[in-house]
């Protein structure tokens, strides 16, 4: 059984390393390019987002300053009703005073 070498010179060698490593260089520039790409797409969607929020955070703000002008609370409502009936039993009973002030007069 005869076996084969492969007979390579020394500058043959270097040379075919040198292309390899041209060759991963190469790769690798290109694989690092298109990460890069990816990074600045989510950086971009990020921005992107990050102004929908601040936008929707000073919507909401205005909407919570607005609130108390548009509507009423429960408890402020009845504590309003409670002052409007009790002026308006002052008024009845007032009424009915000078009603029998006048009934006592005839």
């Amino acid at each position: 059984m005869e076996k084969t070498f492969i007979n390579i010179e020394f500058w043959q060698l270097v040379g075919f390393l040198l292309s390899f490593l041209g060759v991963c260089w190469g790769f690798g520039k290109m694989l690092l390019a298109q990460f890069q790409a990816q990074q600045d797409e989510r950086q971009k969607q990020q921005e992107k987002l990050q102004s929908k929020v601040e936008s929707m955070e000073r919507q909401l703000g205005e909407f919570s300053a607005g609130l108390p002008m548009t509507y009423v609370l429960r408890e402020d409502y009845i504590r309003n009703q409670v002052v409007l009936e009790a002026k308006l039993d002052n008024v009845v009973d007032k009424l009915t005073e000078i009603y029998k002030m006048e009934s006592q007069k005839k």
